[in-house]
């Protein structure tokens, strides 16, 4: 899991378009911390690592693509 540290951060990514309502999720629990690391954490490491392995300008451009099409969408 300590591979994921090993890239820099970005404007976005997999896991933020897929828990974009992450607060959502978390407020409806009775133990937002516990259901974070048990469940969503691990989802998150899961997508930072399929990044790792697909990285490229191209799929980049694509998360980029996605994000703003997810924004588009909710408003």
């Amino acid at each position: 899991d300590m591979e994921v540290l090993t890239v820099r951060p970005g404007i976005t990514d997999y896991a933020s378009i897929a828990f974009r309502n992450e607060n959502d999720i978390l407020k409806e629990s009775k133990d937002p911390e516990r259901k974070y690391i048990e469940e969503i954490m691990p989802i998150k490491l899961g997508l930072n690592k399929k990044y790792i392995a697909e990285k490229g300008m191209f799929k980049d451009l694509s998360i980029i693509f996605k994000t703003i099409t997810v924004i588009i969408k909710k408003q």
